[in-house]
């Protein structure tokens, strides 16, 4: 029996429910005829944010000045310290832009501050990070490796939830409910806020193929656990 256990105890650990012992905070289903304000705000071109059939989407708008997307954020509306935040979300499948889903406590222009982020790049490229500034300066932390696997196209041809675990020893990523990379010690202890986009970065534009478009991000749902 102990023989039992010890064999079980690996998988207990990884089957773990992020939100076990928490309770249902924040929670928004995106099945309004509009983007409750008393919730969100707008982060980029209103035009290029709907909702529709039950779901947020994000899209690119072509402008004089190029292609531009858009997000939203809870950002004074919501700000929870610690936690675990998750959002079921269908991303892009082309390259040229990315698709985001962050916590943060505000922009890293103003130290401290972190952000917690999963990205997706096209193409199955998701890559779950964390940007912190603070006395030491501004770092990137991006995993040479992580216990990420994809089915092929996974990211764009079906909905997926990504979440982070916030608690006073660790920050968490977790993809379908698996943990995928974690950072320890964290150095931020401000209460944070969701965002979710759809950009197009000015590293990346020249890989935007209009004729592909559209190519959005859609969000069936946010939730909150405190």
């Amino acid at each position: 029996m102990r023989r039992l256990l010890c064999c079980l105890l690996p998988l207990a650990v990884v089957a773990a429910d992020p939100t076990a012992k928490l309770k249902l905070a924040f929670s928004e289903e995106f099945d309004g005829a509009a983007l409750d304000t008393s919730k969100w705000t707008m982060e980029g071109n209103a035009q290029a944010a709907a909702l529709k059939g039950g779901k947020l989407v994000l899209s690119l708008i072509d402008r004089p000045d190029g292609w531009q997307g858009t997000a939203i954020s809870t950002r004074d509306k919501f700000t929870q310290a610690f936690g675990y935040f998750e959002a079921s979300i269908r991303f892009n499948a082309i390259r040229g832009h990315h698709g985001a889903f962050l916590v943060r406590n505000k922009m890293t222009t103003e130290p401290p501050a972190a952000s917690l982020l999963f990205e997706c790049f096209g193409e199955d490229r998701l890559v779950p990070w964390a940007r912190i500034a603070d006395n030491k300066g501004l770092r990137e932390l991006k995993p040479v490796k992580t216990d990420l696997t994809l089915r092929a196209n996974q990211t764009f041809k079906s909905f997926n939830t990504y979440g982070f675990a916030w608690t006073e020893k660790a920050y968490g990523w977790y993809f379908n409910g698996k943990l995928v990379h974690k950072l320890d010690k964290p150095e931020v202890q401000e209460p944070m806020h969701v965002y979710l986009g759809n950009w197009v970065g000015d590293s990346e534009r020249k890989n935007l193929v209009p004729g592909k478009l559209p190519d959005d991000v859609e969000v069936d749902w946010v939730k909150v656990w405190k």
